[in-house]
């Protein structure tokens, strides 16, 4: 599920003046999945369509980003691509677009 924001930042400092650490939409859904959802490594794994040991490496990046984020006070960029089926008739297809760019309602 992509992110409904593009980023965070601190309060009261303006982005133009912040260094910025990027969290690839991979790392996110790691996060999102593992400590939002609360599942395991192994169940997040699979919904990610990757191994456990690729699913803990996403994990353990998105915190360390998040983690110099907040200690050194810079904003939080969120960014990657997000495959998405899109069903023609009987054909199923894949369109890979950034996130940013899409319509964030589910496809049905």
């Amino acid at each position: 599920m992509p992110p409904s924001m593009e980023g965070f930042k601190p309060f009261g400092i303006p982005m133009r003046e912040l260094e910025s650490v990027d969290l690839l939409f991979e790392e996110y859904e790691a996060l999102r999945l593992a400590d939002y959802e609360n599942l395991t490594q192994e169940e997040a794994a699979k919904k990610m369509n990757i191994s456990r040991p690729a699913f803990t490496r996403l994990y353990d990046k998105a915190r360390k980003s998040i983690a110099k984020a907040f200690v050194e006070g810079k904003a939080i960029i969120i960014q990657g691509v997000v495959t998405l089926p899109m069903i023609t008739g009987t054909d199923a297809k894949f369109a890979t677009k950034r996130w940013s760019q899409l319509n964030l309602q589910r496809v049905a």
